[in-house]
């Protein structure tokens, strides 16, 4: 398990190259999502493609990847309190919306219990262990909110699954019983890291043949690679929670 913990770690930082990239090339347009208290918004986004692209360097390379998690998650947190909760206030709750703020709730999560891993593998740091375990509990509830979220809006949802798939409100509700069944037995401490595995395969495997098809037809569309990129993350975000609930059973 700690070799595949290694391995999504790695994977981790693919997306982070990606949105690091997408932020130099599409700098006018990421600039309009810079709240309006920022002045200089573009060299904002010039400052986070940049750290996006080092954190991915880092994860990928396995080097300073403690400080780039913890330094990840603190971004993505940010992200959350200035740029979601606003929205949020201000009356957008269409369901993108909801999702795309739990998104990045989720990655932030994620990247704090990576942050907890590798601290508790190198003895640092004890508040990063404590933020880590919090982080856990928030992601298995996530899990379960994007889980009911496929019942709640099945219509919507089913444009993530394969076109050329059967049966694709099957795949739907599916996916969403995974989630919740993950996230419930996290909470619940009841084979967590059995139900986080088999939820990542599935999400790896439904996500490459959705992703794969869509980039391969469409490489050079900015909203395929970002959609793929997002839900890459999660799916490795999963692999970490498994990893965590690993080396929370060899420690004890």
């Amino acid at each position: 398990m700690k070799k595949i913990g290694e391995i999504f770690q790695r994977l981790f930082g693919v997306p982070w190259l990606v949105f690091g990239v997408q932020h130099f090339l599409y700098a006018d347009f990421v600039a309009g999502l810079v709240p309006a208290i920022f002045p200089a918004r573009i060299f904002w986004v010039y400052l986070t493609g940049a750290a996006m692209i080092a954190a991915g360097l880092a994860f990928i390379f396995n080097r300073k990847a403690l400080l780039a998690a913890a330094l990840l998650g603190m971004m993505l947190s940010m992200f959350v309190l200035l740029i979601h909760i606003p929205k949020f206030a201000g009356g957008d709750l269409s369901a993108i919306s909801w999702t795309r703020r739990l998104q990045d709730l989720a990655i932030a999560a994620a990247a704090f219990i990576l942050a907890g891993i590798l601290s508790q593998r190198e003895a640092k740091n004890n508040l990063l262990k404590n933020i880590s375990k919090v982080s856990r509990y928030l992601f298995a509830i996530l899990l379960i909110v994007f889980g009911v979220q496929q019942f709640l809006n099945p219509d919507f949802l089913t444009a993530k699954v394969p076109v050329y798939l059967p049966f694709r409100m099957f795949w739907v509700y599916l996916t969403g019983t995974a989630m919740v069944l993950t996230g419930a037995s996290v909470l619940i401490n009841k084979k967590g890291r059995l139900t986080a595995i088999s939820l990542g395969a599935f999400l790896l495997l439904i996500n490459l043949l959705h992703h794969g098809y869509l980039v391969a037809n469409g490489w050079h569309t900015p909203l395929f690679w970002t959609a793929a990129m997002l839900d890459l993350a999660i799916t490795c975000g999963v692999f970490i929670l498994a990893g965590d609930l690993c080396e929370e059973e060899v420690s004890l």
